[in-house]
């Protein structure tokens, strides 16, 4: 089978490698030259619509994983466009097209998420997400979303990946880890490779994953742990001295604010870190079967060079 993967990002790497493992084949279509594994590789515009329909060409499906600078209005400017010319090229060629997606859209409902969760924004960034949400179910293309917790897995990128960042690697070089929202309070985590497994499982069973022609699914994804622990569990992992965890205080990141969209963002998203973040097993678990990576596989995956103890 052939898969169309759009961007060349976190997630698109993962996609890749997991086709290419089973001996399908990817095109990749993104805005730069720089190879995504052994993918042909179509440089374009993913938000001209000739271009992506000529990429799809005698592609089973595509796997739209386009993202945009950290803001609603990078977002709702930069988003849309390429989402509807993959729907487009998707309707045309009757071949689903299945997207990453956040909890952002489902605001405090993130605390406990399920697939029967609504969508109840409650943050700039979550109220952009609803509306992507909403113009995929209101296309005629074949479409899925697939929803992640904070992403973590050997392609996350410092940038992409809050929690690797922010208390992974700081805590596995011996420095203080400073979090975002509650140091206690249990948060989810999604490993990489469980969303590709997940995308990968809906575009090669529409019929069974979409019936209704638009589909919200969770992605597999582990019990929440307390950032605290997962730096405790890094440091421990590289051979480190116990993590000092503190927490960014809210007056400084609306502070910074000001002067870095990114740190105002997420000043406004502390509502998914000062409660608890959970998601419950959705149907790819319970129905699909998929498996979901134990939090030491997701650890060793993310920080390679060294292994986690027996305990």
């Amino acid at each position: 089978m052939r898969y169309l993967v759009i961007g060349g990002g976190q997630i698109a790497r993962a996609l890749v490698a997991d086709i290419e493992a089973r001996g399908e084949e990817a095109v990749v279509l993104r805005r730069t030259a720089e190879p995504v594994g052994s993918a042909r590789l179509i440089v374009g515009d993913a938000a001209d619509a000739p271009t992506v329909l000529a990429a799809a060409q005698g592609a089973a499906a595509i796997l739209h994983c386009v993202h945009a600078a950290y803001s609603p209005e990078a977002w709702r400017r930069e988003l849309p466009g390429p989402e509807r010319a993959a729907m487009d090229a998707a309707a045309a060629l009757g071949i689903p097209v299945v997207f990453p997606e956040s909890v952002y859209a489902f605001g405090v409902g993130a605390q406990r998420l399920s697939e029967d969760s609504p969508i109840a924004p409650a943050s700039p960034l979550g109220e952009v997400r609803a509306e992507l949400l909403a113009a995929r179910a209101a296309h005629p293309a074949l479409t899925a979303s697939v929803v992640a917790s904070d992403l973590l897995g050997p392609t996350a990128s410092r940038t992409g990946a809050v929690i690797l960042g922010q208390v992974l690697l700081p805590a596995a070089a011996g420095k203080t880890a400073w979090v975002l929202g509650a140091p206690d309070a249990p948060h989810a985590v999604t490993a990489i490779a469980d969303l590709s497994a997940a995308m990968l499982a809906i575009a090669r069973e529409p019929a069974r994953w979409i019936p209704g022609g638009n589909a919200v699914l969770l992605a597999p994804t582990g019990p929440a742990r307390s950032q605290r622990a997962m730096a405790g569990d890094a440091a421990t992992l590289a051979g480190a001295k116990g993590p000092s965890v503190r927490r960014l205080p809210a007056w400084l990141l609306r502070g910074l604010g000001v002067a870095s969209p990114m740190l105002r963002q997420l000043h406004r998203q502390l509502y998914l870190w000062d409660a608890p973040s959970r998601l419950a097993p959705g149907r790819l678990v319970t129905e699909g079967g998929l498996g979901i990576t134990t939090w030491e596989e997701l650890l060793r995956s993310t920080l390679p060079d060294a292994a986690v103890p027996r305990r």
